[in-house]
């Protein structure tokens, strides 16, 4: 998202603070507990043709209809609405415009930082199932362009890693977003041609 100058709009950054905010506050084991997932979860949305109403979605963030936030005030409820949309909106955009850029996490490891994708894939995941992706339809084409979110974002891929090579973690790694791109791509093929963006979106 790039700043702009006024009152009414708000940067990037405080975005996702106030979101992660929301998120830490309200939350339970069962909810989506920043960003990096909220942003793969809204991603999963984007790629179906299926559209799901607002309500459904907003619920599912926080797990079941017994997680639901109980707001201090109605203030607090309509400002995290608004900012969950202005969210869905930039991730639709850099989908479906050709300038797809994830949010991802970054982490210090023995002094040097590394991208950690497993939130984000968490995510997309938990919105691939809530929409249906990959139920009907070419099964051999659905599990080749979810197989990089199912690694880095499923349990059970987590153990799949346990046997990899660290040059066929990277390589599942790399293909993530090509493969999101081309599960978008089959829904909208409408959508602008383009790769990954460059200013891919890192939080620490």
């Amino acid at each position: 998202m790039s700043e702009k100058s006024g009152d009414d709009v708000i940067s990037e950054e405080i975005l996702y603070e106030k979101i992660d905010h929301y998120l830490l506050t309200f939350g339970c084991d069962r909810s989506l507990l920043c960003v990096s997932e909220l942003d793969g979860f809204l991603t999963a949305l984007g790629c179906s043709i299926q559209e799901l109403e607002p309500d459904l979605w907003l619920n599912a963030i926080w797990g079941t209809d017994e997680d639901q936030p109980v707001w201090e005030n109605t203030e607090q409820e309509d400002e995290f609405l608004s900012l969950v949309l202005i969210m869905y909106m930039e991730t639709m955009n850099s989908l479906l415009f050709g300038d797809f850029y994830p949010v991802y996490l970054e982490q210090e490891v023995d002094g040097e930082y590394k991208i950690i994708v497993e939130e984000w894939c968490v995510g997309f995941i938990r919105g691939a199932k809530l929409i249906g992706i990959g139920i009907g339809g070419d099964k051999e084409f659905f599990d080749e362009a979810l197989a990089p979110a199912r690694l880095f974002g499923t349990e059970l891929g987590w153990e799949k890693q346990q046997s990899m090579v660290e040059e066929e973690i990277s390589f599942w790694r790399d293909n993530l977003e090509p493969s999101v791109l081309r599960l978008a791509h089959h829904f909208h093929p409408e959508m602008q041609a383009g790769t990954h963006s460059a200013e891919t979106r890192i939080l620490h």
